[in-house]
């Protein structure tokens, strides 16, 4: 009976790599377990400890909050690299550079079989546990407005917890996964494609980070310099603001900084008239038209990646 059947392909995939799995796995068991560990200790902590003057709370709660988002949000930006990591080197790369390719080519699997088996497999494993990663995330900041511990959590808008989420972070390992495949059908060597894979991927990944406010268009605001148009729950995410000068010109705090603040348009001390501030935010309803069009265009990245690796195995081993 043939070694490789219908499934065999798969079958060897996953018994040469079990230890990784079984990795990751574990890695993944952990982070949900401290994220839901923190969730219930938030919620069973009591909402407020003493009210007089304000409220105080419980730091030490909302701290192990704070490092759980953290946690999570720190593991949405490495999985990415990771899962690069992996899928250039150990999956393939390192198959490529030893020969043992071969074996499976010469058991009526062909080389563009051998790769789709690989990469279908490493997109499966690496989406599951983004998916986990977002949905733990975003259950774990479900909350209501008197639950006074979670209003410290971090803002959507924030780094440390935006790739984590919603639906970026499926994009980027689904990129990472074809990013991975091309440098090691392009390389063929096991380190060298590792190191561009995660170079490119970090790559894509810190560009976005740069022109994410600019994939929407941003609502725009005005008001006075001791009020604000935003209400305590709004969470927006604040891009560019400053004042408007007397001539309808517009000054960033930035470029106040810049100039000197004293001697800027933006100290009220120097403006005979009372300063107008402008304020050019995202409001917290604009999370998945982001979301959606930087993963939109991150697949599209992905898809020709996976495209141009199947055509240079085809080329060389067709």
């Amino acid at each position: 009976m043939n070694s490789l059947t219908p499934r065999g392909p798969a079958w060897v995939a996953v018994r040469q790599h079990r230890p990784t799995l079984w990795t990751a796995l574990l890695l993944t068991v952990l982070t949900v377990g401290c994220v839901v560990a923190a969730r219930v200790w938030v919620g069973s902590a009591g909402v407020v400890v003493s009210c007089g003057k304000g409220c105080e709370m419980s730091t030490t709660a909302s701290g192990w909050f704070r490092w759980a988002e953290n946690y999570v949000g720190h593991a949405a930006v490495l999985l990415p690299l990771i899962v690069a990591a992996f899928t250039a080197g150990p999956l393939i790369a390192r198959e490529l550079e030893s020969g043992m390719y071969r074996l499976a080519w010469t058991q009526s699997v062909s080389p563009a079989r051998w790769l789709a088996v690989r990469l279908a497999g490493a997109a499966a494993v690496a989406t599951a546990g983004a998916v986990l990663l977002a949905v733990t995330l975003r259950w774990s900041r479900s909350y209501s407005q008197e639950d006074a511990f979670l209003s410290m959590a971090r803002s959507w808008s924030g780094r440390e917890v935006y790739p984590a989420l919603g639906a970026t972070v499926v994009g980027y390992v689904l990129l990472a996964v074809a990013v991975g495949a091309l440098a090691a059908v392009l390389l063929r060597r096991t380190l060298l494609a590792i190191a561009v894979g995660v170079a490119a991927t970090g790559g894509v990944s810190l560009f976005f980070a740069w022109v994410r406010p600019h994939l929407w268009p941003v609502v725009k605001a005005e008001g006075g310099a001791g009020t604000s148009p935003f209400t305590a729950s709004s969470e927006p995410w604040i891009v560019r603001e400053g004042v408007v000068l007397a001539d309808g010109g517009r000054m960033t705090f930035k470029q106040c900084l810049d100039m000197g603040f004293s001697k800027s348009p933006c100290d009220p001390g120097t403006t005979p008239t009372a300063v107008t501030r402008f304020y050019e935010y995202h409001p917290a309803s604009h999370f998945w038209p982001l979301q959606l069009v930087e993963t939109g265009i991150v697949l599209v990245l992905a898809a020709a990646c996976v495209f141009a690796a199947f055509k240079v195995l085809g080329r060389r081993h067709g």
